[in-house]
């Protein structure tokens, strides 16, 4: 996961870098990403470490989410499976009893 990944970044180097990319990533326009991209170079130590910790709890909340809804919409594909097959089983029941009925 990225959550795990960027708890283990421990370099201003890296963190910094990893900044940039996500900075790149954004769907904003080039002045502004530009702008960001200099704010990382007037920040101290402390301020750049801040910030990648509070997109480190962002990513993690975000992957914690998906992770929620990967689980909600497996339960419910179970929970649909399991109504499917109980509906074949009462068609066989009900197949097999108009056999015996018939016999």
């Amino acid at each position: 996961m990225l959550f795990d990944f960027l708890k283990k970044q421990s370099r201003k180097e890296s963190k910094i870098r990893i900044l940039k990319t996500m900075i790149f990533s954004l769907q904003v326009w080039d002045d502004i990403k530009e702008l960001y991209i200099q704010s990382l170079d007037i920040l101290d130590d402390q301020n750049i470490d801040k910030l990648f910790q509070d997109i480190t709890y962002f990513t993690e909340k975000i992957e914690l989410k998906e992770i929620e809804d990967i689980q909600k919409n497996s339960f419910a594909t179970v929970n649909n499976m399991t109504k499917k097959e109980a509906e074949e089983k009462k068609k066989d029941i009900n197949t097999f009893s108009f056999l015996l009925n018939n016999l």
